[in-house]
């Protein structure tokens, strides 16, 4: 059933006329017949006596009325609330790296909220793995993620952007005298590292073997803030992402050690499922991280 034959109908009852209804919306007589006659097959009754030039309704036609009524008010009322859907509303649900949420988070939550206050924003905390669970489950909208290039057939990348990846060490130690450096200078000393999963962690590892350079782990923890307290008391080296010690830095807790032979780059990467309709709030969302990073 077509809403515009039922708005016909509605004003041919209106006006007791097919001509002067056709001539209100815009349409030919011809047209508004046909459409009336497409309503009356479908509902396999007559809607309107036809007697001389007078046009009225029968008593299906008024029976028919109040759900005409009904249909384009429902109609009407549908409109109305999407075109205000247009606004991000609802529920939004964020998974995310640890790291990225601790460093990026609280102000883009603050000016989110400020922003969009409709918005309920439940966060996810998980490693990558657990995150694309929850993803392709459709757990969490977005992921939010720190590592090499991910490609998924399932996934639409909205974002991708670089940050490298930095040896760091307490303030006080002696290598930080040092402006340039080797991984066979990190032989002899202790780490502390992020979990084994860890992409980052991988790729360093994977560097120290294939030289053959021993290396000590003192300890593995996933918690970022805890590995740069340890690191920061004089305990053990790490490796972190630069943006995840960028306060550390400016307070001169931590010193990045320059090493000639190890540059690496790791990717922050936001993703939704391609099956997943994008919200306004996920939009919104995404711009708001688009313009923090």
């Amino acid at each position: 059933m077509e809403i515009r034959n039922v708005i016909s109908f509605i004003k041919v009852a209106e006006l007791n006329s097919f001509s002067k209804a056709a001539a209100e919306l815009g349409y030919t007589q011809s047209n508004v017949t046909t459409q009336i006659k497409q309503l009356e097959n479908e509902l396999n009754t007559i809607l309107f006596d036809r007697i001389g030039r007078s046009v009225s309704l029968t008593s299906a036609g008024k029976t028919f009325m109040k759900y005409a009524l009904q249909i384009t008010a429902a109609v009407t009322n549908a409109r109305q609330e999407l075109s205000y859907s247009a606004i991000p509303s609802g529920e939004l649900r964020v998974g995310l790296l640890e790291s990225l949420c601790i460093t990026y988070l609280p102000q883009i939550i603050k000016s989110y909220h400020k922003k969009y206050p409709l918005v309920n924003t439940i966060i996810k905390i998980g490693t990558y793995g657990e995150l694309a669970t929850m993803l392709n489950s459709n757990t969490i909208d977005l992921l939010w993620t720190f590592d090499t290039h991910i490609n998924s057939d399932l996934w639409i990348k909205e974002l991708e952007y670089a940050n490298p990846i930095c040896v760091i060490a307490p303030k006080s130690h002696s290598l930080c005298n040092k402006h340039t450096l080797h991984l066979s200078d990190l032989s002899s000393e202790t780490f502390i590292f992020t979990e084994s999963s860890c992409s980052y962690r991988h790729t360093f590892e994977e560097l120290l073997l294939s030289k053959k350079l021993p290396f000590h782990t003192f300890m593995e923890i996933g918690n970022t803030e805890i590995i740069k307290k340890f690191v920061a008391s004089g305990i053990c080296l790490s490796i972190l992402p630069q943006f995840s010690i960028t306060n550390e830095l400016q307070a001169q807790l931590l010193h990045p050690l320059n090493i000639i032979d190890f540059q690496l780059d790791m990717y922050g990467q936001v993703f939704y499922h391609k099956n997943k309709c994008v919200t306004p709030a996920m939009k919104a969302f995404i711009d708001l991280v688009k313009e923090y990073i």
